[in-house]
């Protein structure tokens, strides 16, 4: 109609403008982090644990989401999304509890349908396990993001000669006699772990 038209902007150029406005309302976005041992890996004292990586990286997005007056809760605490500065030590404070989850992928829970979620974590598990969690969010009308958090190390496996590797998880003790021989064998998979999960993210 005419009155959708802006004739100010129409006035300047050939093409006719209309101005279409968009309803603002706040959305509700879950935050996870992985808890699992795993996350406490730092290949030297002069990096950061992932998981104070992976925390630190959680309040920063917590804060920008509270100041554009978005609801926000901490996926597997039973917490319902809230806002303003208030949220910020409620979410510390989860954080440091043991009401947050310990396993490295989130359990599925029912979430309002268009919900937003961001997921922390170093996401090594296998890739049909990350799949068939991200489908049942998919499933339910769900969208995130997933933010990859890994040690210097684990990117491209410094370490030279005889090296006894330790499972934080209870994988156990292997001893690799000659570590530099792996290394490009290993890198090679975990850019096939990396190519796994970014075809996974745009499958849904």
């Amino acid at each position: 109609s005419a009155q959708q038209i802006d004739w100010r902007q129409s006035a300047k150029s050939t093409p006719v403008y209309v101005r279409e406005t968009e309803w603002e309302a706040a959305q509700s976005v879950w935050l996870w982090r992985d808890g699992s041992a795993s996350m406490d890996f730092r290949s030297s004292d002069k990096t950061t644990k992932k998981s104070e990586r992976a925390e630190l990286l959680l309040l920063a997005l917590a804060s920008l989401l509270a100041r554009g007056g978005e609801r926000m809760a901490l996926l597997g605490t039973g917490m319902s999304p809230t806002t303003g500065k208030a949220v910020l030590p409620q979410l510390w404070s989860m954080l440091g509890s043991d009401r947050t989850q310990a396993d490295p992928l989130p359990m599925v829970e029912p979430l309002p349908r268009y919900a937003r979620m961001t997921w922390f974590g170093d996401f090594l598990s296998r890739p049909e396990e990350v799949d068939k969690i991200i489908k049942a969010y998919a499933n339910y009308g769900v969208k995130g993001h997933l933010i990859q958090i890994l040690d210097p190390a684990e990117e491209t496996l410094p370490y030279d000669g005889r090296v006894l590797f330790d499972g934080m998880q209870g994988g156990g003790e292997v001893l690799v006699r000659r570590v530099d021989e792996l290394r490009s064998s290993y890198q090679q998979e975990l850019a096939r772990q990396k190519d796994a999960l970014r075809a996974i993210v745009r499958r849904y």
